[in-house]
Parts: C-alpha cells; structure tokens; sequence
C-alpha cells in the first residue's frame, strides 16, 4: 500500500482549509501544524523493519491534518489516530477511511490499548507533553517503541538531563534525542525550536512494584530543589507519594521513609549527595530493593 498525496505541504494550502471550514490553529490545544517534510520522513522512520513485525497496531496522539499520518499507510498495519479537535477529526475521517479515529482526549484512550503490541507516535503539545510521555509507558503495557515531536527543552529533560522524569522514564526503556527541529519547520511558527524524541522499550524493573517503588523514591529525591538525598527523604510531604501507597491500609509514614533510606544504603547510595548527582542506575537498583515493601502495601503479585 502506498502512501496518499498530502495536501497540505504548503502554508498557504493550510490557510486555505482552515479558512474554508472557518477555523483557526488553538493554542489552548498546542496546534502546530509540522510542514518539513525532512522531519516527517525522520519520525516515520522511527519505526524501523526490524522492529516493525513485532507491532500489531500503531496508534497517533494529535495527528492534525494528517502530516505524519499518510505515511503510515506505507506499515501496513492498523492505526488508530486520537484527535481532540472535531474540525480535523472529520477531515481525517474522510482523507484516511483506512484507519480507526478516536475523536477526543488521548489521555482517555490509551488504556483500552494496554494489551496489544503498539508502536506509537506524536507530535505532543507542549502543555502535556509530560502527562502524555507517563501515560503512555504506564498504560501501553506492551509499548515498544515510540517517536515524539516535542519542546526542545523537554527532549533534553528526558534523554540527558537529570531530573526525577529522566530517573523514571528511562527503567521503562531508552530516550534518544534523534534530532533538533527549528521553528520554522511549523505552521504557526511556535516560540521555541523541537526536537524528535525516540523510545524503546527495555525495562529494568520486574512489576509494577518496582516501577511504584521508582516513582516513590523520585518524588521523594528531587522534592526539595538542590537538597540532599537525605533531607528531601525526611522531609518531603506523605502528599508526595503516588495514591496507591499514601493510601494503604497498612501504610506507616515512618516505616516507609526507613524503608527508602534502606533501599538506598543497600545500593551504597551516599544520602549526603544530591539526586542530581546521581545516575538512573542508582535510582533503578534502590527501586528494585525498595519494590518488596511496596508489593505488601499495594498486594501487588
């Protein structure tokens, strides 16, 4: 199956549509229509042969009027295109029949896809690029890859800056910045350049204890700004912590910060450093040790 022709490679092509169905780009939605079609083949080829028999369906998050999208046609496989605004989600209908749409929030859709094999792209808004990024490596439990366009900044956040999103993301699989895109590439021109965002799965931790447990510690780590490991797990609010475990029938506020400075002092982690002196590594293996006291709070098996 071959690709469709795009209409839309000029700016003065979009202005047109949008005119004729008396809309506009929203900003409150991040709507920044991707017009290089340098980058689109780069994001298409995210999902490369040998990963691609491994895929039952690739799903999109905000595919606009289909920039990246027609090039899907050419993996033969199911898509799925989640668009929150009706003007293009009606265009998508009629310009690919061929795949599923779901017209609304991706936030609502990804876990009804938690089961199957999915690839998946995006060009995230940067509002809720973060939220995105998490839901999708929690809830695509068989996630194998993924290609985002997002803010430059957080690109960098994600694959190379250390921060509790970069110590979290990464025992889901690896984060490379494939490359930067200016912007220019974008109509309307945002205010800060992107950058394509490349993921594949390759988890480090066991269950979802694990993965509980990371999140727990990073809260905890880098709730204080610049503070030391063991100031921010003393001090750092119960609030903090994610629902499951502040709200266990047998959850004991001082059992538990004894059982994170444990997990720390069992992977020789000096509380006197700063998380950001730290590597992803760190944060893995206390995790791994700290996943048993998690697994009895929340009865995980």
């Amino acid at each position: 199956m071959s690709s469709k022709e795009y209409p839309f490679r000029k700016v003065s092509e979009i202005r047109k549509f949008l005119e004729s169905k008396a809309s506009a780009p929203l900003k409150k939605w991040g709507q920044n229509f991707l017009i290089d079609p340098n980058a689109i083949k780069i994001i298409l080829g995210g999902l490369n042969s040998d990963l691609l028999p491994s895929i039952d369906r690739i799903l999109e998050i905000g595919p606009g009027l289909g920039a990246i999208s027609h090039g899907l046609l050419l993996f033969e496989k199911p898509v799925t295109l989640f668009e929150i605004d009706p003007v293009y989600a009606n265009w998508l209908r009629e310009y690919l029949p061929e795949f599923e749409l779901r017209e609304g929030d991706a936030l609502q859709f990804l876990p009804e896809y938690a089961q199957e094999s999915v690839y998946l792209f995006g060009n995230l808004p940067y509002y809720i690029s973060s939220e995105l990024t998490l839901s999708a490596v929690r809830n695509l439990k068989k996630l194998k890859g993924a290609t985002f366009l997002v803010q430059k900044e957080f690109a960098k956040r994600i694959s190379s800056e250390p921060s509790s999103i970069q110590f979290y993301l990464s025992a889901f699989g690896t984060w490379k910045l494939k490359k930067n895109i200016k912007a220019g590439a974008f109509y309307p021109r945002p205010n800060v350049d992107s950058s394509i965002l490349e993921y594949r799965a390759a988890p480090v931790l066991e269950n979802e204890s694990g993965f509980i447990a990371l999140e727990c510690l990073c809260r905890m780590a880098f709730w204080g700004k610049r503070k030391k490991l063991a100031s921010s797990l003393r001090d750092a609010p119960v609030s903090s912590l994610p629902f499951e475990v502040q709200n266990a029938t047998d959850f004991s506020e001082e059992n538990f910060r004894m059982e994170c400075f444990a997990s720390l002092e069992k992977s020789k982690i000096n509380t006197d450093k700063r998380p950001e002196e730290l590597k992803p590594k760190n944060f893995h293996e206390a995790a791994g040790y700290l996943s048993s006291s998690v697994s009895k709070l929340i009865k995980d098996t």
